[in-house]
């Protein structure tokens, strides 16, 4: 061999070890992206001070989630009776960014939580023009890849100040004027909270200089913050928190605050943080996010998911001992079946209740939520009316109508009637998107939230708009459309709770169907290989070709077909995903001569990148949330992996072992995947 040989030689061996680095620099990447939590690192603030002057006719404010009361009443009068048919009185809309934070209304100001890729902000707007005034970030992007990313507290406003809550538990002042940071302090890390694996979700509620937050700590359900410092005034409780911001409540004149908690209804001292009573409840199912409905002394809450509603009722009772005030304790008067919610709170207006009795699981991609709009008397529970027609929606009351926003994007003017349904006018808004954030009201504007948009519709009536209102009307014509087509026909079926992590035995069950679709890859690969020895020498490797194909087709369509024809969702695509990988592995470490060689690497870890991309993205647009642990697990299988391509890629290794190889393999992928999500379904 000459010297010039040796050197191209060289050079070939290196470019090629260099391809493979690469290669396998491209599958650690995609883990290391998945799991690494960029939310811990610092993030600067952004301040823009361009302060609007208060627009004309402003209203009263909207300083808070559900309004001034807590109970989503706003005292304006004056709204119109209808909407134009041809066009809704659309102001003015934007993308802000992603998340669930509802928008609070205060002078000339809109304010609102939101996320983009460069983290999470308050975001503070002008009130006529959605024009941004100043944007404040304070964490790294929360589940950026994830079903439901970025916050999903709404802030609060109170004597200048915004406060506000992020999904990892960082509670935060600013400063309403310019945006800039006054403190913070992380309650969910400072009193070990518990009960909200799906993020902090409690607004902050501030009464007497007090931020009072459920935590879900060790004497610590709920805490108080000094509005003006952040230091802790007390905390009380010992039960986990839930979704559900705290209520302020007034008993015989003084002031007490009601939590929702994980498994527990309480009530607590404002003052001193006293618990005063607690009440058991909701031991099938343990994630609130509704308002409770107070009409002195009776309290009503609603649970989830057909859970159905309770009548409580608030009675005086002796003194504790060493103690100058009063007693209280509560008295579970009856359960009525109808009006279960869930992200979508109902109202309570002259004694009836207004709200979407939530039948089934929350809307998915593909559809909207399954239930019924109804009305029914607050006291006894008997239901007035029910409706198809609103759909799930969250509400504000004013001037004897229902302000609705639904999660199909849908705008709805409806009559405050305890006789019947009346629709007065309605717009789609955010057609394509699931809307689950409660609208707010100021001026004649009602403000209004998609995970992705912001929007302003003027519901006063046609001849308070002023001449730059009726321009900012007449530029938004056209409303855009995010368009989402419905996937549910490649599982053929849905799982009751789709972002629930399966259970022990749904994972046996996923486990043995794709057991199934494996063997029958490798009955199909057997008997193509006997009858090709019959016909010619050449058998093997066409019969392994025929089972790795095997593995992906059987792998994707057992879903839909189990699914289609038996009563239990089954999902078998991990099986699919697996066998992509495997083939990605043998691409990078297949020994290919030749002047080609070097594009296989490359092409095995593009192929592995592109099918676990598909792969996420149509699990999330099915709301298949746990089916990302076996994307994250993939890793975890190269010590079996690696040696099990590496074998069978050399020359004559038998069908058989392709066949033993792959069950193992799959076995310790699947069965990685199940101990993660049973250990995480464990420490909850």
């Amino acid at each position: 061999m000459t010297s010039g040989q040796a050197t191209r030689k060289s050079k070939s061996i290196l470019r090629a070890v260099a391809l493979r680095v690469l290669a396998y620099t491209i599958l650690c990447l995609i883990v290391i992206f998945a799991l690494v939590d960029f939310r811990t690192l610092p993030l600067p603030e952004v301040v823009s001070a361009n302060r609007p002057a208060e627009p004309a006719g402003a209203g009263p404010a909207w300083p808070q989630m559900r309004g001034p009361g807590y109970d989503a009443h706003s005292v304006e009068t004056g709204l119109a009776d209808s909407w134009p048919v041809d066009r809704p009185p659309l102001l003015w809309m934007k993308k802000i960014g992603a998340g669930y934070s509802g928008l609070i209304a205060v002078g000339g100001c809109v304010y609102t939580q939101t996320q983009t890729l460069t983290g999470q902000s308050v975001l503070a707007m002008n009130a006529d023009t959605g024009q941004t005034i100043w944007e404040h970030r304070y964490a790294r992007p929360y589940q950026a890849g994830g079903m439901f990313p970025g916050p999903r507290a709404t802030p609060t406003w109170r004597h200048g100040k915004i406060y506000f809550a992020a999904p990892d538990g960082l509670v935060g002042c600013l400063d309403a004027g310019d945006g800039h940071a006054l403190w913070s302090v992380n309650v969910r890390q400072q009193f070990d909270g518990h009960g909200y694996t799906f993020g902090y979700a409690c607004s902050p509620v501030i009464e007497d200089d007090k931020v009072i937050l459920p935590v879900g700590g060790p004497m610590a359900s709920v805490v108080a913050l000094n509005a003006q410092t952040g230091a802790t005034i007390w905390a009380a409780g010992s039960a986990p928190a839930s979704y559900a911001s705290a209520l302020p409540i007034t008993f015989q004149g003084r002031c007490q605050i009601v939590a929702s908690l994980q498994n527990a209804l309480a009530g607590f001292d404002l003052q001193t943080g006293r618990l005063l009573w607690q009440q058991g409840y909701s031991q099938g199912y343990d994630e609130h996010a509704a308002a409770p409905l107070y009409d002195e002394p009776y309290l009503r809450t609603m649970q989830a998911f057909g859970a159905g509603s309770d009548l409580y009722k608030l009675e005086a009772a002796p003194a504790a001992t060493g103690d100058a005030s009063p007693g209280c304790q509560i008295k579970r008067l009856r359960h009525d079946t109808p009006m279960s919610n869930d992200v979508a709170s109902s109202v309570l207006v002259d004694g009836f209740v207004y709200g979407f009795d939530l039948h089934d699981t929350q809307t998915t991609m593909g559809r909207p939520s399954r239930g019924t709009f109804r009305c029914l008397d607050f006291r006894t529970g008997q239901v007035c009316w029910s409706s198809d027609q609103p759909g799930q929606a969250s509400m504000v009351v004013a001037d004897g109508k229902l302000l609705l926003l639904n999660d199909r994007g849908q705008a709805r003017l409806v009559r405050v009637d305890p006789q019947r349904y009346q629709e007065l006018a309605c717009a789609d808004i955010f057609p394509g998107e699931t809307c689950w954030t409660a609208p707010a009201l100021q001026g004649g504007r009602l403000y209004l939230r998609s995970p992705s948009r912001a929007a302003c519709l003027f519901v006063g009536k046609p001849e308070g708009m002023t001449p730059r209102q009726h321009a900012l009307a007449a530029s938004m014509a056209a409303i855009p459309k995010v368009t989402r087509s419905d996937l549910t026909w490649l599982v053929g079926g849905e799982r009751q709770y789709p972002f629930e992590l399966p259970d022990r035995r749904e994972l046996t069950r996923w486990y043995l169907f794709s057991l199934a679709a494996l063997v029958a890859a490798a009955l199909l690969a057997s008997a193509t290989y006997a009858v090709l020895r019959l016909c010619c020498r050449t058998a093997r490797l066409p019969a392994t070709v025929v089972f790795w194909a095997g593995l992906v087709v059987f792998g994707i369509v057992a879903t839909p077909l189990a699914n289609r024809y038996g009563g239990q969702f089954i999902f078998t695509w991990p099986l699919t995903l697996l066998a992509v990988h495997q083939l990605a592995l043998a691409a990078v470490t297949w020994p290919t001569p030749g002047k080609r060689s070097d594009c296989w690497p490359i092409a095995g870890a593009g192929l592995l990148v592109l099918t676990c991309l598909l792969y996420f993205y149509l699990t999330r647009q099915l709301s298949l949330a746990p089916a990302w642990y076996f994307l994250l697990t993939l890793p975890a299988t190269w010590p079996l992996a690696i040696p099990a391509v590496r074998q069978l890629c050399r020359h004559g290794s038998p069908l058989a072992a392709s066949i033993l190889w792959m069950l193992a393999v799959f076995t310790l992928h699947f069965g990685t995947s199940a101990g993660v999500m049973l250990l995480r379904t464990a420490c909850r």
